[in-house]
């Protein structure tokens, strides 16, 4: 038997909340890259029935790349709707990483809404992101840890991390000095080699501190 995840008692009750909601349906959100030096960050949002759960989809960081993809086809199988959204590190630079999250939060949370307005909306974290300009206009439950939480949550976690892995392995093709294809954007060794030999390239997010010395 799996060993029950402890929790706190602000997530028992947000759990609670998400049990007693009347919605049908749950929108899970989930982001992936807020902390690397390169490339975009990234926000995944699935749409599955209340109650909904698989015991091969889990949060995307306790599975491994095989493991993320054989979850993607039981995910896109019997989900309702999906999307993945990203933005560039020129956009990170000009917003700032916690506005950039939280447009593309919104835009995914709207693009699920217009097909399933009574959804009940999941966020990973501990801080709402407004959605169409009012934090509470939808039904709406921010839960830190819902990656592991919330089966819906761990879904979208599985696409975005899927989504954007995929991208940097795309980019290292252009930039090949900085190792993308492995460390997708992260801290790593042949990163910062590649940092101090051959600088930034465009890709790299100039208002992070370990980028500027590069500069």
């Amino acid at each position: 038997m799996a060993k029950a995840l402890a929790v706190s008692l602000e997530q028992a009750r947000a759990l609670a909340n998400i049990n007693r909601s009347s919605a049908n349906y749950i929108i899970g959100i989930d982001e992936v890259g807020l902390g690397p030096w390169a490339g975009p960050v990234t926000v995944g949002a699935v749409v599955m029935p209340k109650g909904w759960s698989h015991e091969e989809v889990r949060d995307s960081k306790k599975l491994s790349h095989k493991g993320r993809l054989r979850a993607r086809t039981i995910i896109l199988k019997t989900c309702l709707a999906h999307c993945t959204l990203d933005c560039t590190a020129r956009d990170i630079d000009r917003y700032g990483i916690k506005k950039a999250h939280a447009l593309l939060t919104e835009g995914a949370a709207l693009y699920c809404l217009r097909r399933f307005p009574d959804a009940l909306i999941v966020q990973d974290g501990d801080i709402p992101v407004a959605i169409d300009g009012r934090p509470y206009q939808y039904s709406m439950v921010w839960l830190s840890k819902a990656d592991v939480l919330v089966p819906a949550v761990s879904a979208a976690s599985v696409l975005a991390k899927l989504h954007r892995d995929a991208r940097m392995v795309e980019l290292s093709r252009r930039y090949p000095h900085y190792d993308f294809e492995h460390n997708k954007g992260y801290h790593s060794l042949k990163h910062v080699e590649g940092l101090e030999h051959h600088g930034i390239c465009s890709i790299h997010r100039r208002s992070y501190k370990p980028v500027m010395r590069y500069l």
